[in-house]
């Protein structure tokens, strides 16, 4: 029998924890808005298997972090204006490589979006986009950087998991709610509190204004 070292079972024990609680966040906003604003939980498009990301990605001149391959083998994007709010859009896998090859590839400098070669769109807002920033290894995270149009990215949320635990304790507490227009609102002084529990070092809080 082969024995694996403690190290390396230590390490895979982390990235099985990572996974499941990316998942079970994504779940708990899914409950959320099942029970509060069902006009926007249906997220029709199903996840993908890991082997259809993998055919989907083979050309790419990066990897993928785990957490960002969970989150299309949860769901595959939702339809544009009921993305996870407060953004308003979540792209598809295909939506996104489509945009990074006819964009990002080839105009890293372009004044809309000025993103890295190797970047790739997850969310999006009416004048930002929120993407993370790959490399040549398989990283279990990512950090989120924002663009916001004509201007300079920046590093907003410190990974993909911070990020979806900071909204489903945003839903969960008040912080993001129904307003009396149907609509979902923010409060501002209630989510900036989960903002700095998850994100301490990052002092760019994204506007969505």
């Amino acid at each position: 029998m082969i024995e694996v070292h403690p190290f390396k079972r230590r390490v895979s024990e982390l990235i099985l924890y990572i996974m499941s609680l990316l998942t079970q966040t994504l779940e708990r906003i899914l409950m959320w808005l099942q029970a509060n604003c069902p006009s926007v939980a249906s997220f029709p498009y199903p996840g993908l298997t890991n082997e259809q990301i993998q055919e989907l990605t083979k050309d790419l001149p990066f990897k993928l972090s785990r957490e960002v391959k969970e989150l299309y083998q949860w769901r595959n994007g939702t339809l544009h204006g009921q993305g996870f709010f407060p953004f308003s859009v979540f792209y598809s896998l295909e939506e996104s490589l489509d945009f990074y090859y006819k964009t990002v590839k080839y105009e890293p400098d372009d004044t809309l979006l000025m993103a890295p070669r190797n970047s790739l769109i997850l969310f999006s807002t009416d004048k930002s986009f929120f993407f993370v920033v790959a490399d040549k290894e398989n990283n279990n995270t990512s950090q989120v950087w924002v663009v916001y149009t004509g201007d300079h990215p920046v590093i907003c949320y410190t990974s993909l998991t911070n990020l979806i635990l900071m909204i489903a304790d945003c839903y969960e507490s008040g912080a993001y709610y129904v307003g009396s227009s149907g609509f979902l609102e923010e409060d501002r002084s209630k989510s900036d509190v989960f903002f700095c529990k998850y994100h301490s070092e990052i002092k760019n809080i994204p506007d969505f204004n």
